[in-house]
């Protein structure tokens, strides 16, 4: 009897234990969800030292997560040229590459490791093909109200570069 009730209440302390611990990851989880405006983007050589930004100085970009687990982030410079004439396969081939290299785009599914402070996002479509089908990883922090994230090194422009993202919820009326 004695033996029967501790099992039972190892059991119940196993299962609170469990149940809080998925309740954290929730709670972790839900943070993300909304529209993410783009406050910086900060590149780095494998030596550390600074490196252009694809997006530019003055970068600009909107992160969005849904509760069901989809999310699309679009990345741009600031300031992008306009072709001559407004027809999307009429640009030169100046216009089309200087478009294609200043803005990124993708979109797909997202999950969350509490654990490891990585969001990972499976991309289903991307400006740049090469990304379908592939995970991207992210270590993520939340510091000052901004949602941090770092890329793993990424081939931009012949060189691996890593990139720190930094990202502001959006708040009604403020956008």
């Amino acid at each position: 009897m004695k033996v029967s009730l501790k099992i039972d209440q190892l059991c119940v302390c196993l299962f609170a234990m469990v149940v809080c611990a998925d309740l954290h990851a929730m709670m972790e989880a839900d943070k993300f969800i909304g529209a993410w405006r783009l406050v910086s983007a900060e590149f780095r050589a494998e030596d550390g030292a600074i490196a252009e930004s694809p997006y530019g100085p003055e970068p600009q970009g909107l992160l969005m997560y849904d509760a069901q687990g989809s999310m699309s982030a679009q990345l741009a410079q600031k300031g992008r040229t306009p072709f001559a004439i407004a027809d999307r396969k009429a640009g030169t081939s100046d216009e089309t590459r200087a478009a294609f290299e200043s803005y990124q785009a993708y979109y797909g599914r997202f999950k969350i490791d509490e654990r490891e402070h990585v969001v990972t996002h499976t991309v289903m479509q991307s400006l740049l093909p090469n990304l379908a089908g592939t995970e991207q990883r992210r270590q993520y922090q939340f510091k000052d109200g901004k949602l941090i994230l770092r890329t793993p090194p990424i081939l931009i422009g012949g060189r691996r570069l890593t990139g720190e993202l930094v990202w502001e919820k959006i708040r009604l009326g403020k956008e």
